[in-house]
């Protein structure tokens, strides 16, 4: 384990967001969409779609993946999940790494296809009435059909996140999102989001959230999102 982690570590790759696992036999899904506000792309929705699931209390296996508006790249990732330290700590840690592939579409009808390397880690701790967390990663391109201008080098990302639960079925989540593309500008977003939870045992939650750019990105979207845990 000690090398593997080692090997992990030292990968030009990123990771799937978070610091808790989930527990053993536990499945979380969530599927999200986002809605651009100017009317003249108000049909350019993107599509998220994340799973996960407990394969032992100390490994968390899941899914990532993103389809693109028409005539934009789609990434899916396969990826495993190791949280380090005891977990009745007041803070977590966890490296994840994840392998996946970029379809990138383009007006001649070819499609370019990456296949994808990441790695990263995610801190969190719990609060009384919340939590917070970081989560950063490192993505690069293993292997490539064509070399795609922009599309070609190592993308960095960085997630701060401050969730608060003020009633059992209402979660405000407040999240800066960060990062850099290969050949493009830093950028930084804010996307606040509300999460309420339907049905007696609270495991199903509806989120609705704003994506605002504030610098390298003019992002304006309405989030609309499902979660389920069972």
């Amino acid at each position: 384990m000690r090398i593997l982690l080692l090997f992990l570590l030292f990968m030009p790759s990123s990771i799937i967001a978070g610091a808790w696992p989930r527990e053993k036999g536990e499945v979380f899904l969530s599927f999200s969409t986002e809605i651009p506000a100017a009317p003249q792309t108000r049909y350019a929705t993107g599509t998220s779609l994340y799973a996960e699931y407990g394969l032992t209390s100390r490994l968390t296996v899941g899914f990532d993946g993103y389809l693109g508006p028409k005539g934009s790249p789609s990434e899916t990732y396969l990826f495993l999940r190791f949280p380090f330290g005891k977990p009745d700590r007041p803070t977590h840690l966890a490296l994840s790494f994840g392998l996946g592939q970029k379809t990138i579409p383009n007006p001649w009808g070819t499609i370019t296809r990456q296949k994808l390397a990441r790695i990263g880690a995610a801190w969190g701790m719990g609060l009384k009435t919340g939590w917070l967390s970081v989560d950063a990663s490192v993505a690069t391109v293993l292997d490539a059909s064509i070399d795609v201008p922009g599309q070609s080098g190592i993308t960095y990302k960085a997630d701060f996140t401050w969730g608060m639960k003020p009633s059992k079925r209402i979660m405000l989540i407040w999240q800066l999102q960060t990062g850099k593309v290969p050949d493009g500008p830093s950028y930084a977003k804010f996307t606040p989001s509300v999460v309420w939870s339907i049905g007696e045992k609270h495991s199903s939650q509806i989120e609705i959230g704003l994506i605002k750019g504030l610098t390298g990105d003019d992002s304006q979207k309405l989030k609309l999102g499902f979660w389920k845990r069972f």
